[in-house]
């Protein structure tokens, strides 16, 4: 059922007398679990007919315009999402410093939440009456978290008692028509070799149902005592992976036409190997994953500079730009080529140490608010920059893992810092002036 936080405002409220307490339970005769399936049984431009129990125990039933009910989403509880019971070795959540603000410390493992915001989730917790949910309401794309399809392996890596067979979860997801994204992320010793060649094989069988799968190397803080000791990805685990998922890569081209395994960027720059065209990531369904940001942004930026100068609109102004030390490799070996151009001014580069989980984590969305002052603490003060700053390191609040926003990061020092968009950034940069 969904409950009432605050009274509707008139004159829904005295149309209905709906108060706080009181709940749907029911539309159009449909019991309703949560707002998902109150607009999935949501008639269209027919009225409604809404069950609604009161606090009093009362059950009454009242026809309701679909149109009016965008107008009182906030009279609504939001939805209670389900929290992970997993122990995995590799979770980055048990690697946060204490101290954070506490979502950070949120597991979430809900797959509402990967239909609606493309989070992975695990399928532990699914049930039947969850997977039948997702059925009926062609909850799709999923986004998995698979990590291997071995059995014995998956459930140590999970840190789990009961062995789930992920495989077949997904082979009921898919023949009821539900995409499913997936993602390993690769921990050497566990889950690479011969066991990733395994779970390649088993989930390509499953395309074009599983339409994607991503391999992305561990996260590992300085954040990690009492956990399961963990070795790296290092260059010459990267090189071997790349190997590997190459050739697969090659069949599932000759078999599917599609590349179907991609690698994050990470494997690549580690290496120095040469990133994939752009058409074989397809439409980068994984680009929240890492998978094929520096080809998009490169292929972006090089398109927006030609438009630019065919309107005689370059930029004028120098830039600094300020990234984790992954991102100064992507700019360093793809990025900053593309900005190579007669009448550009020129890109300072500054890749910033991520001393708030340690120098192993080097992507930009990681870096704390602190550790971009102390990196600007290290500019000379002449001449001012204007420095843009990654935006993925910001929330949808604006504030970093330690809680600072723009303003607090920027204050007592003498240079102006921005937040472009990544894709827009040619436009941002020639807006500057």
């Amino acid at each position: 059922m969904i409950q009432l936080i605050q009274p509707f405002p008139s004159p829904l409220d005295r149309a209905h007398d709906w108060r706080e307490g009181d709940a749907v339970t029911a539309v159009d005769g449909q019991p309703v679990e949560d707002m998902l399936d109150l607009y999935y049984y949501m008639p269209h431009g027919e009225k409604m007919t809404l069950t609604i129990a009161s606090r009093d125990g009362a059950v009454n039933s009242v026809a309701f315009e679909p149109y009016a009910l965008d107008k009182v989403m906030s009279c609504f509880a939001a939805m209670e999402f389900k929290t992970c019971a997993c122990d995995c070795v590799f979770c980055f959540i048990d690697q946060n410093p204490q101290g954070m603000r506490p979502s950070i410390y949120v597991k979430d493992e809900d797959y509402r939440l990967s239909f609606l915001y493309g989070n992975y989730i695990t399928l532990t917790s699914l049930g039947r009456r969850g997977l039948e949910r997702v059925i009926r309401q062609k909850m799709t794309p999923l986004f998995v978290s698979v990590h291997a399809t071995d059995i014995d392996v998956r459930t140590r890596m999970l840190g789990i008692k009961r062995r789930i067979d992920v495989l077949a979860i997904l082979r009921q997801l898919v023949e009821g028509g539900i995409t499913v994204h997936a993602q390993v992320v690769l921990c050497p010793g566990w889950n690479d070799g011969p066991v990733l060649d395994q779970s390649i094989a088993d989930l390509f069988a499953l395309h074009p149902g599983v339409e994607t799968l991503a391999v992305v190397p561990v996260g590992l803080s300085a954040h990690r005592e009492g956990l399961t000791k963990l070795d790296p990805v290092t260059p010459a685990i990267a090189a071997a992976t790349i190997d590997l998922v190459g050739v697969w890569q090659q069949r599932c081209r000759e078999l599917a036409d599609t590349t179907f395994v991609h690698l994050s960027d990470e494997f690549y720059l580690l290496t120095g190997r040469p990133f994939p065209p752009q058409d074989q990531y397809g439409d980068f369904a994984q680009l929240d994953n890492g998978i094929g940001l520096t080809r998009g942004l490169e292929q972006a930026w090089r398109e927006a500079l030609l438009e630019r100068a065919a309107h005689g609109k370059l930029p004028t102004r120098p830039v600094t730009v300020m990234t984790g030390k992954l991102g100064e490799l992507a700019f360093a070996q793809r990025l900053l080529p593309a900005l190579d151009r007669p009448g550009l001014p020129k890109v300072e580069l500054v890749g910033v140490e991520n001393r708030f989980y340690g120098a192993s984590v080097t992507v930009a969305g990681l870096l704390s608010g602190g550790d971009i002052r102390r990196a600007l603490a290290e500019l000379p003060a002449e001449p001012v920059r204007d420095i843009l700053l990654p935006p993925r390191m910001f929330n949808s609040d604006d504030l970093t893992l330690d809680g600072l926003d723009l303003a607090a990061i920027a204050a007592d020092q003498p240079h102006r810092l921005h937040i472009p968009d990544e894709e827009g950034l040619i436009d941002f940069w020639s807006a500057m002036g």
